[in-house]
């Protein structure tokens, strides 16, 4: 799970979005034609991949890869809503099961999938492709942040990530919004991200600073004060450190 959870896609084409009305569907499925994302309302069921077995109950999310093959053995049924896709790099994940916190924040999307991909007004490829890639996202953010002991340190995430380019973020600071001691805030960091809220907040400048510099339309200089950074040289030891070349070799080399 944690390579889709990490991965940044590309949807190359919608298959097919849709209801599927409790007690139908194939319980048997050989080779997958497509990659698929799935939520189940309720019920009970339990797959079986060929390598792998997992039971799914209601508020969760199943992926199913392309070329999978696996039986569904229900015991109690309910209506699902499901998206199949195709991904253009071929990428393999192993199947997974991600029970959701809240229901609403995925719902509404797939949903929203459903009724579009049936009507098929203009433009609708484009418009599910959209509601899929925000599926992904709620699922990536939900992953990646909000697990562990980390809920007691999201005060301080989201105010990171809306300032860390604006300002010189003081870590007192960020413990005094989680109400927490400096030492229990750098604790909590490392135990969710294996870094120090310093670190953190370093590897955000650098990769914006690192896209900016691809980009083609910011200098060094800019990309490093649009950055967050406030000492030229200061910048470029850091990135180096980071990405084994200065800024300037590193604006060489995506050049060509």
């Amino acid at each position: 799970m944690i390579n889709f959870m990490k991965h940044d896609f590309i949807i190359d084409k919608i298959e097919l979005a849709c209801i599927v009305k409790a007690g139908k569907g194939s319980m048997i499925h050989k080779n997958r034609a497509s990659n698929g994302l799935a939520l189940f309302l309720g019920g009970e069921r339990t797959f079986c991949f060929d390598e792998k077995k997992f039971k799914v109950t209601k508020n969760t999310i199943v992926y199913f890869p392309k070329g999978s093959n696996y039986v569904i053995k229900e015991r109690e049924a309910s209506d699902c809503y499901a998206i199949n896709f195709q991904m253009p790099d071929n990428v393999f994940f192993e199947p997974f099961a991600f029970k959701i916190k809240n229901l609403n924040t995925y719902l509404e999307n797939f949903k929203n999938s459903q009724k579009i991909w049936d009507k098929k007004s203009t433009g609708y490829f484009s418009k599910v492709k959209s509601e899929l890639y925000s599926i992904i996202y709620n699922m990536q953010s939900e992953y990646l942040i909000p697990y562990g002991n980390s809920s007691v340190i999201k005060p301080a995430i989201d105010y990171i990530h809306s300032n860390y380019y604006k300002e010189n973020i003081s870590v007192v600071h960020l413990a005094s919004l989680c109400d927490i001691s400096v030492v229990h805030l750098r604790n909590c960091f490392i135990k969710n991200f294996a870094l120090s809220p310093v670190k953190y907040i370093n590897l955000l400048k650098l990769t914006r600073a690192k896209e900016l510099i691809e980009s083609g339309m910011y200098t060094v200089g800019d990309a490093c004060f649009l950055s967050g950074y406030n000492d030229e040289s200061y910048f470029s030891r850091e990135f180096k450190k980071s990405f084994k070349k200065s800024p300037k070799e590193y604006a060489k080399a995506s050049r060509k």
